[in-house]
């Protein structure tokens, strides 16, 4: 936007004087000092855009979202072995030992119709562990699997 502005800003009054009628010739004892100044306004300009561009680079970078896929092995896994597998291997109710097991509690793609989600969560069903909920990081990897299509990567 300032680049914009600093461009328009610069181009206006020289279009202006291009179009103005000849003015008479200027005092040379006038004329170094306003040049010098035009000079010190024009770097001053510069070093602005270009800390501004650097700024907005930083944000744009902190700000965009990761995109870095969710694998079921590294990431998925470790959280179901340590939190769930107790209570939910080899034993009634609900199995949680293998891709396949934990897949059938989901709806790749659509987390938040997954009975996995949901009960990490805690919505419409008692929030898995009880009394102890999982971190919101490692509920936002299972959320992101899921999202990514809950792949046995």
């Amino acid at each position: 936007m300032k680049k914009k502005f600093l461009i328009i800003s610069v181009l206006i009054p020289l279009v202006i004087a291009a179009c103005a009628p000849a003015q008479p010739a200027v005092d040379s004892e006038l004329a170094e000092p306003m040049e010098a100044e035009m000079e010190d306004l024009q770097q001053e300009s510069d070093s602005e855009s270009m800390e501004e561009s650097e700024v907005e680079e930083a944000v744009a970078e902190d700000t965009a979202p990761e995109t870095q896929t969710v694998s079921f092995a590294t990431d998925v896994w470790p959280i179901i072995e340590e939190y769930a597998l107790n209570a939910h291997g080899g034993k009634g109710g609900i199995f949680l030992e293998n891709y396949d097991d934990i897949v059938a509690q989901v709806v790749p793609g659509d987390p938040e119709n997954s009975l996995l989600y949901k009960v990490l969560i805690g919505d419409g069903a008692p929030q898995m562990p009880p009394g102890n909920p999982l971190p919101d990081e490692m509920i936002q990897t299972i959320y992101d699997w899921i999202e990514q299509g809950a792949q046995n990567n």
